[in-house]
């Protein structure tokens, strides 16, 4: 089966039962100002997992939001973005996941991920678990044809950490602590490192983690079971940035961790209400910023090369070899369900788990 002679894929899809199956499904076709992405690898995410095991997908979804790939179709009347950037079939691309209204007060300011119309690939509507899918041409980024694309599926998560630390405030001499040492954790401090950060300490429970923490970000990387105090870190960070969510206590620890005047950048999905203690926030007068996707930085919003997720793209390029090092299992997609048992498995030293194209 290819995309060239067929009008069918295979797809993971979120059956009745609201468990994750290979199906055959109809493939998405290009309408106006539309690209088809033949996908060669999607990165499964700690959120991912989070749905599945509380099984709160809903039936019929293709999960997924972690796109390579390469364009195999450009719909009809393609808007002058397409010929301006040279976007062409065959080309390896990286996939942002959003769709948006992109006429609304918040699109028009390059918030897009706060667009009240917005849509998630994986999450709303289809995403990546699947041999095809079709977005906006906005959303499609080129980058290197030679990138490997379990690396190229990094963009997503690493245009995550560039936009959680642009709403915290990072700046150059900053002291960051990360909380959590899973893929965005360890995203997070390759990025304050590479940005100038004066010190970056990121709190990993596990071993491989940590591992991770040293080889991909060069930071120092501290057991995640060992009170703040007690560790000797005491309440010295400029920017505390949160990478767990979950039923964790990480606010607790991040309003502990942070200096007087101090910023929290919070990245994790958390449970509703998560424990807080309001007293350490106010007598520091802490700022939490909530982050969401990421953004685009000029008043010109309909050019992909000024956003996170550009940005995310270029770094892979300049960066490859060490930011490679994360990937560290590969299941074809055609074995869907390993990969959503391996991914939640800690004991396996799950790094970044990639799913990719299957061979057939």
């Amino acid at each position: 089966m290819s995309p060239a002679d067929t009008s069918t894929m295979h797809a993971a899809v979120v059956g009745d039962d609201l468990r994750i199956g290979l199906q055959t499904v109809a493939r998405p076709a290009c309408g106006p100002g539309t690209i088809r992405v033949a996908v060669d690898a999607c990165g499964l995410c700690g959120s991912d997992l989070h749905f599945h095991q509380a099984k709160s997908w809903a039936a019929g979804l293709i999960p997924g939001h972690e796109i390579t790939g390469r364009i195999d179709a450009i719909g009809d009347g393609p808007p002058p973005l397409v010929e301006e950037r040279g976007l062409r079939v065959g080309q390896r691309v990286v996939v942002e996941p959003l769709e948006s209204c992109g006429r609304c007060e918040f699109c028009r300011a390059g918030r897009d991920s706060i667009c009240p119309t917005l849509a998630l690939a994986g999450v709303s509507r289809a995403g990546g678990f699947a041999e095809s899918i079709v977005l906006p041409a906005i959303r499609i980024h080129p980058v290197a044809d030679d990138l490997d694309p379990a690396v190229a599926a990094l963009a997503e998560p690493l245009a995550v950490a560039l936009h959680g630390l642009a709403r915290g405030g990072f700046s150059p001499e900053d002291r960051v602590l990360v909380l959590g040492g899973g893929p965005i954790g360890v995203l997070t401090a390759y990025a304050a490192r590479r940005a100038g950060a004066r010190d970056v300490v990121v709190r990993a429970r596990y071993p491989h983690q940590q591992e991770l923490v040293r080889q991909v970000a060069g930071a120092e990387a501290r057991t995640a079971d060992v009170e703040v105090e007690r560790d000797g870190l005491g309440s010295a960070f400029d920017l505390v940035v949160e990478t767990v969510g979950g039923a964790s206590e990480t606010l607790v620890e991040a309003a502990r961790a942070a200096r007087p005047g101090g910023r929290v950048a919070i990245l994790g999905l958390f449970d509703p209400s998560p424990p807080l203690v309001p007293l350490d926030a106010l007598v520091k007068e802490l700022t939490f910023h909530w982050s969401n996707c990421y953004c685009r930085h000029v008043e010109r919003t309909d050019v992909p090369e000024t956003s996170d997720f550009s940005e995310a793209a270029r770094l892979l390029d300049e960066d490859r070899e060490r930011l490679a090092r994360l990937v560290t299992h590969r299941v074809p997609l055609d074995a869907i369900g390993e990969a959503f048992e391996t991914a939640g498995d800690k004991r396996r030293g799950v790094g970044k788990l990639c799913v990719v194209r299957s061979e057939r």
